[in-house]
């Protein structure tokens, strides 16, 4: 098993959830293209879009 950043842990968990699961999204401030204050939501934007 790899070991993980809590950030890394954090962004990987919530791109697992959102690829299994199309109703998952993500809402919050300083989420979005930028990959949050402290990156742990980098990618997702990309990966899911504006829209989740």
């Amino acid at each position: 098993m790899a070991e993980l950043s809590y950030r890394e842990a954090i962004a990987a968990g919530i791109a697992q959830e959102m690829a299994r699961d199309p109703m998952v999204y993500f809402i919050g401030e300083d989420i979005g293209a930028a990959g949050g204050v402290f990156k742990a939501t980098v990618g997702l934007f990309d990966r899911f879009g504006p829209d989740r």
